[in-house]
């Protein structure tokens, strides 16, 4: 009994042990976490964030206006809404009109001219077809070569070409120019007296046209 107890008495030698062990694995993590060295203070500049500098890539006019055309335009004597030049009325000399045209399109086979009254569109004044595409500048009282040309009125008086605007009892009317870009020459040939003829010359430049300008102006009696 008494081998016994001295047995069980030297168990608890092996505490200190195990204690020397933790001490000796805490003294080694300790040790891995540091190699000796001091990290350098930063220098000027390094404690900073780095700064996103966004950039913008220029285009080009070209590049921006690639799928713009330039717009085809119609222009006379006058400003636009303006007064047109007695010189072109019924109450002048009755002469047509100079005028500009302006970026036709490629596509376009012939150029037409129109002319009428907002009071009375059913009577046109001018009635101009088989323009050449590539004229730019039309004279005034000039036909371009190769042009076909209706028959228009002023009153009671047929006359084969130009009517200049003839506004009567002092009121004031406005009329509209419109220029037409066709795709295709018109095989028609119409009657230089006949007011039908010029008619169905008017209604063919209208359903041939794929492209129209317009300018507008005023014409007024004394």
């Amino acid at each position: 009994m008494i081998a016994k107890t001295n047995q069980l008495a030297k168990k608890p030698a092996h505490k200190p042990c195990a204690i020397f062990l933790l001490c000796v694995a805490t003294v080694a993590i300790t040790s891995c976490s540091t190699d000796g060295r001091e990290l350098r203070a930063p220098g000027s500049g390094q404690g900073e964030s780095i700064e996103i500098v966004e950039t913008t890539v220029e285009t080009t006019p070209a590049a921006q206006d690639s799928s713009l055309q330039a717009i085809f335009t119609v222009t006379g004597t006058w400003l636009d809404g303006g007064a047109i030049d007695s010189r072109h009325t019924c109450d002048g000399a009755n002469i047509s009109p100079s005028l500009e045209i302006s970026n036709t399109s490629i596509d376009a086979k012939s150029l037409a001219i129109t002319l009428i009254d907002l009071a009375a569109p059913e009577k046109p004044l001018w009635v101009m077809a088989n323009i050449s595409p590539n004229e730019t500048s039309i004279q005034e009282g000039g036909i371009p070569d190769g042009a076909i040309v209706g028959a228009t009125t002023n009153g009671s008086k047929i006359n084969s070409g130009y009517s200049g605007p003839c506004a009567t009892g002092g009121e004031m009317h406005e009329y509209l120019l419109v220029a037409y870009a066709l795709d295709q020459m018109l095989e028609f040939e119409p009657d230089p007296k006949s007011l039908t003829d010029s008619r169905l010359l008017y209604e063919a430049i209208q359903s041939s046209a794929f492209d129209s300008a317009e300018t507008r102006f005023y014409a007024q009696t004394p």
